[in-house]
């Protein structure tokens, strides 16, 4: 039975994009809306007289990209000489081995064992995976019984 003086709300349609929806599906939650609620509210909140800001660019044209280019490079000639630039691969290789090699370290401590030996399936193989942790189990068993 319907009270009386109340009306039936009425129904509308809405098109949009999947990934519009999902976004909208998202901040609607974050807000703890329905979608439907989220989009009357949002409706009324906008003025439509108003032009809407435009997006920032996402490219560069030819002359921002030649200056880019030219910032860049004037960078890079002050940063490496050319009689330093296999030291710089050398001390860029070994600080990322030792980067990778802590990393990894911190997952065996942490019991991610398991999460580590698939991340380096899924780059090395298996093969390489497995010698890897063999490896680093031993080096750091070998280093806890010297501090010991």
């Amino acid at each position: 039975m319907r009270r009386r003086g109340r009306r039936l709300p009425r129904a509308y349609s809405l098109s949009c994009t999947d990934s519009d929806w999902g976004r909208t599906r998202v901040l609607a939650e974050r807000k703890g809306l329905s979608i439907s609620r989220y989009m009357v509210e949002c409706g009324l909140t906008v003025d439509p007289q108003t032009e809407p800001v435009p997006p920032p660019r996402l490219v560069l044209d030819e002359a921002e990209q030649r200056a880019l280019l030219g910032h860049v490079t004037a960078i890079a000639e002050r940063t490496v000489s050319a009689e330093a630039e296999e030291a710089l691969m050398i001390r860029v290789r070994n600080s990322l081995a030792f980067l990778a090699e802590e990393t990894m370290r911190t997952m065996m401590r942490e019991g991610r064992e398991e999460e580590l030996r698939t991340l380096l399936i899924d780059l090395f193989g298996e093969d390489a995976a497995v010698a890897s942790v063999d490896r680093l189990r031993v080096r750091t068993s070998a280093e806890s019984s010297d501090s010991h």
